[in-house]
């Protein structure tokens, strides 16, 4: 018979082994309870909806069920005043309003940036530890977005789908795919001369038209398949994306509940998101893979990368592995972002019909009339730049932006302010007089950054001429609309080419005005946009017509110069 004494003797390294488990586990829960009794009365939080008394509750009932971006920018207004730490605390600062909020939904902390000036802090020069993002359960677990490089988790993975995407449209290797935007620019103003009535279907084609090709060497045909497959699987994943549109997000446990169980309708969601998400990897990727083993695959930034797959991995099969991934990302987050903007930049002229007249002054001036304008006049045309940041600044395409992590405490030191009774040590572990916790979601609310009237007056009129002061140079949109950091959007020269080219363009050979009502007023379109991750203006109606008789001539001339093909 085998005595306890003798097991434990025989099994003594065993026993010692759980001890000493036993002593870390009790030190480090000990650690963490001395933290959060630290945090809870000298580092506080930035101010914010009061949480429920309700535990694990927190600010459920206060989140948004659309267009969140309006209610945070609000929320900046209500408290931004508040008092710098928790709510019962008598220390204040001297701060523009609201530039920093949190809200906490079930045990996670949400911390909302509504200035440019914190923005640029956090996400820019403290990028080493603002550079994750959320775990996003229900996009990239439930519906396999784990492909697109801009949801991924900062890691060694992230650095190589990056990278490609940095050799692939840096700003050089960008400007080389202006042929492209070219050609299918014009074919644009085609279609908008024959049919303007479907301006919207125009762009929609055109805009997938230049991913398309650029991306994979593929020209796309009317009612394409693969731009069809695109367009379904990004409106699914930008409508999960949005910070808690799902709870499994919250309670990731809920992955496991099978689709059938009453209240799991979020799986049925997700297995079409995941068909759409797989179709979307393979089927375009098949394609191209096929042309360029047959040796018929045109130039493009799927034949670069095949044709040097040591950009993205030394291990053939990883690197394949990597394009392929990166191909499916183009055309899913390019062709929307141009699209949205494009659309937005129509809205605008006919809500400041003065600034189509003083452009088309520049354009008729500097270009004439006689030929369409080039990326050649780019620096000759002042206005028309000012114009294309208006319109990103106007309206954002991702107007919260894809949310951050804080992947560890921050103890940046603070901004000096007037408090009282506070540790020696307080600045030197919070940011600006707050404590922001590892783990918590920041969210860069993009609109409201972009309608700050302390930065931009007049926010949400459409004012180009705001950045034609160099005395008082304003932040560039493109800084804003396209993300922070080092997550900043590699594809943002491609997308400003675009933007560009169709302000350009359009301006030189269209008039864009409302519609006429019944009672002969002119129907000026609401500005009104979709809700979720992406959004875009609604559907609205407008007049789209030649300038003259030579705006047309000009137009079959330029198409007809055009070769049959790339």
């Amino acid at each position: 018979m085998i005595s306890l004494y003798t097991f434990v003797a025989e099994g003594s390294s065993t026993l010692h082994l759980l001890q000493g488990l036993l002593a870390i586990v009790v030190t480090v829960l000990c650690a963490q309870i001395l933290r959060l009794f630290r945090r809870s009365r000298n580092l506080p939080f930035p101010p914010g909806p009061r949480p429920s008394a309700i535990p694990f509750v927190g600010n459920i009932a206060d989140m948004p069920s659309s267009h969140d971006w309006k209610t945070f920018y609000e929320w900046g207004q209500v408290y931004g005043t508040d008092c710098l730490g928790s709510r019962d605390q008598v220390a204040f600062m001297d701060t523009r309003v609201g530039p920093l909020l949190m809200v906490e939904v079930m045990g996670q902390k949400i911390c909302i940036i509504n200035s440019y000036e914190v923005a640029n802090d956090l996400l820019n020069d403290r990028s080493l530890i603002y550079s994750d993002r959320p775990a996003m359960h229900m996009v990239n677990d439930l519906m396999d977005w784990k492909f697109n490089m801009g949801l991924q988790s900062y890691g060694p993975m992230y650095k190589k789908h990056r990278k490609v995407f940095q050799h692939g449209f840096n700003r050089r290797e960008s400007n080389g795919y202006q042929h492209v935007q070219t050609r299918e620019n014009t074919l644009l103003l085609e279609k908008l001369l024959t049919d303007p009535s479907k301006y919207d279907h125009h762009l929609r084609i055109t805009t997938g038209a230049i991913i398309m090709m650029i991306g994979l060497g593929y020209q796309v045909v009317e009612n394409d398949e693969f731009v069809r497959i695109a367009e379904a699987a990004q409106l699914a994943m930008v409508s999960a994306a949005r910070p808690g549109a799902y709870l499994v997000d919250l309670l990731p446990i809920l992955r496991y509940v099978p689709e059938w169980f009453p209240g799991a309708s979020f799986q049925k969601v997700a297995r079409e998101g995941r068909e759409l998400s797989q179709e979307l990897q393979t089927k375009p990727f098949a394609w191209a893979l096929k042309q360029f083993d047959e040796g018929t695959a045109l130039p493009s930034f799927f034949k670069d990368l095949m044709e040097h797959k040591k950009i993205a991995s030394d291990d053939p099969e990883e690197a394949q592995h990597i394009i392929k991934c990166a191909t499916a990302v183009m055309y899913a987050t390019g062709a929307d972002t141009i699209l949205a903007s494009t659309l937005t930049f129509i809205l605008a002229m006919l809500h400041a019909p003065q600034v189509q007249k003083i452009a088309q002054e520049e354009l008729d001036r500097v270009v004439g009339t006689d030929r369409l304008p080039t990326y050649a006049n780019r620096e000759e045309l002042p206005y028309i730049n000012a114009i294309v940041k208006e319109s990103l600044r106007w309206e954002l395409v991702i107007p919260l932006g894809v949310p951050h992590r804080a992947m560890e405490d921050d103890v940046s030191s603070g901004f000096s302010v007037c408090a009282f009774s506070l540790p020696e040590d307080y600045f030197l572990k919070t940011y600006n007089g707050y404590f922001i916790p590892k783990g918590t979601t920041i969210i860069a609310n993009q609109w409201g950054i972009s309608h700050d009237e302390q930065v931009f007056s007049d926010p949400f009129a459409f004012r180009p001429e705001r950045f034609l002061d160099k005395e008082s140079p304003l932040p560039d949109p493109s800084t804003i609309a396209f993300g922070w950091g080092r997550r900043i959007c590699p594809g943002r020269f491609l997308a400003e080419n675009s933007l560009w080219l169709h302000v350009a363009t359009i301006l030189a050979c269209f008039n864009i005005t409302p519609v006429v009502g019944d009672d002969g007023k002119p129907i000026i379109p609401p500005r009104e946009y979709t809700s979720g991750m992406a959004s875009r203006p609604l559907p609205f109606q407008c007049r789209i017509d030649p300038r003259n008789d030579a705006a047309v001539e000009l137009i079959k001339q330029s198409v007809a110069a055009l070769p049959e093909s790339y």
